[in-house]
């Protein structure tokens, strides 16, 4: 998966224009012919704070089923519209997780089994509304669970992705920023969980057919890419034999000509698993000498702003004029972006005008520490004339670039590891934008860039790819 890497890099002098065709917008809310949308449960408000949420802590398990009205706020606060806009009769409006471009090509779906009060079977969740379509009745929990491995659950998420929507805009490219798309989503669904009290399970690593089936997914257009299980075991044995799904489950095309691309497809396809593996485990990289790590402050929040509140103010901002973060603030940023290690590393670049000296410093999450990479040169406007020349990004006071080395992760896992990088990078670039929100400060998320020209940024490793950038300041 590094060649699809490669071969969709952006080089300097090699972007040529193009004009998109706007006739052919892709819609950015999928409908269904014979499943109209359904009103949601009133939403019962998030009790919990942003950083309770955002930091590490062991989440004690309800006793209970998941309620209805639970369950419509998680579906919200993870894909609904939080700024309605209209134009054209189009909703262009933000949504709860960011998106290259406000394409918004992740879509979301639910598998209900004994939650309160809503009948068990599949759900389609349409933001606009906000709505639901019921797509499969009945107890799918234990078919759902031999396609991603394990035990069913209550409770049963699929993000998926609608390449079009990004393809439109973006070609070959697309794919990184429908996977990066899928984990800012999987990282509101994950906090939104939590902030209820339910512990998490995330999958990547679930049989790509059999999840397409269950979803209706019939051809190539939409994928999935992530699954989350929450809410307790579900009371389910057996579970009923599957066929392709009927004709009703057939939704509305996008626009009137539906575009693919080769590469994408066939890069896409190359990491699909015929059957369930266990999710990997990640770790700090080994430092050869941990004496020279500078410990970062414990992260101590100095207020409380609530998870609800939080998603809803998160938006995409290139002011950088706020007060830059201290020290303490620049802990609390980074351990709600990479809370524990991941497959993807971040380097942080640090302007002037900080605590920590300007420079470039390697962040390792298990430790809770920075490792010096370069001291004394401010590599701002560096960065920023790599990123296509945006000159906003020289302002940040941090910039963190979210990296992977995709050769040795292809290695030790095959293709499949390059959608754990992407979404791991997805991930933690939406908790980044939020734990900004919450520190006050502005951020912006980065996917467009002459890969080559960061990647040789003083202080990143030797073949590292950089996959994502957010400035925050």
């Amino acid at each position: 998966m590094s060649n699809y890497h490669e071969e969709t890099v952006y080089q300097r002098n090699s972007l040529l224009g193009y004009s998109l065709d706007w006739s052919n917008r892709p819609l950015g809310f999928k409908n269904y012919q014979h499943r109209p949308p359904l009103p949601l449960p009133e939403a019962l408000s998030c009790p919990a704070s942003f950083w309770e949420t955002a930091l590490p802590a062991k989440i004690k398990k309800p006793s209970r089923p998941p309620q209805a009205g639970e369950l419509s706020r998680i579906l919200r606060l993870s894909a609904g519209i939080t700024r309605p806009r209209w134009e054209d009769g189009r909703m262009l409006g933000a949504r709860a997780p960011a998106s290259a471009g406000g394409l918004y090509p992740s879509e979301l779906y639910v598998l209900t089994s004994g939650v309160t009060e809503v009948e068990d079977g599949l759900y389609h969740f349409t933001p606009l509304g906000p709505a639901w379509q019921y797509l499969w009745p009945g107890p799918l929990a234990a078919y759902a669970a031999r396609s991603l491995g394990g035990r069913p659950a209550r409770l049963t998420f699929f993000i998926t992705s609608l390449f079009w929507r990004s393809l439109w805009k973006y070609n070959s490219r697309a794919y990184r920023y429908c996977l990066l798309d899928a984990g800012h989503m999987l990282a509101n669904l994950e906090l939104a969980l939590a902030g209820f009290g339910f512990p998490v399970r995330s999958n990547i690593n679930f049989a790509d057919n059999s999840v397409s089936v269950l979803l209706g997914l019939a051809n190539l257009d939409e994928a999935p890419l992530a699954a989350v299980r929450a809410g307790g075991a579900a009371e389910e044995s057996g579970g009923p034999e599957f066929k392709l799904p009927p004709l009703d489950l057939e939704a509305l095309p996008l626009s009137r000509r539906i575009g693919r691309d080769y590469l994408l497809l066939s890069s896409h396809r190359a990491g699909d698993l015929e059957q369930p593996l266990a999710e990997p485990l990640w770790h700090d990289p080994e430092i050869s000498r941990p004496e020279e790590l500078i410990s970062l402050p414990v992260p101590t929040p100095a207020g409380n702003p609530s998870l609800q509140e939080i998603i809803i103010r998160r938006q995409s901002r290139r002011d950088f004029g706020a007060p830059s973060p201290s020290l303490a603030g620049l802990s609390l940023l980074l351990k709600a972006c990479l809370p524990q290690p991941a497959p993807v590393m971040a380097l942080v670049i640090a302007g002037t005008g900080l605590e920590l000296a300007a420079g470039s410093y390697l962040y390792l999450p298990g430790r809770h520490a920075l490792l010096a990479r370069s001291k004394g040169q401010d590599w701002r406007r560096i960065v920023a004339d790599a990123c296509l020349g945006q000159g906003f990004i020289a302002k940040a006071k941090v910039q963190i670039i979210l990296w992977a080395d995709l050769d040795n992760l292809g290695k030790k896992g095959g293709p499949r590891f390059y959608r754990h990088a992407m979404l791991a990078a997805g991930k933690a670039g939406q908790r980044c934008y939020l734990a900004a929100a919450a520190l006050g400060l502005n951020c912006c998320g980065v996917g467009a860039f002459y890969d080559d020209d960061l990647a040789v940024i003083n202080g990143m490793p030797h073949r590292a790819s950089p996959l994502y950038l957010l400035a925050c300041g």
